[in-house]
């Protein structure tokens, strides 16, 4: 029975990390330079790890800032 409840939670615990994956974000049409930089802010803001909670805050919170970030690049 905790065997069973310790599989689920884990598969739960990876899955949802997957949900915070920025390859699913349309910068396509935008400037270079300026998604260059946010990829690079985004890359910085994961490899500070999880100071506070579990990793997929982390990876939530880079995730949003990211979005954020794309979101002000002019179109190319």
């Amino acid at each position: 029975m905790i065997r069973n409840a310790f599989i689920i939670l884990a598969i739960n615990v990876v899955a949802s990390g997957c949900a915070y994956s920025i390859k699913d974000i349309d910068v396509s049409d935008l400037e270079p330079s300026c998604v260059r930089e946010c990829s690079t802010s985004y890359s910085s803001c994961v490899s500070q790890g999880n100071q506070v909670g579990f990793k997929t805050e982390t990876l939530r919170a880079c995730r949003e800032s990211y979005q954020v970030c794309t979101n002000t690049c002019p179109v190319d």
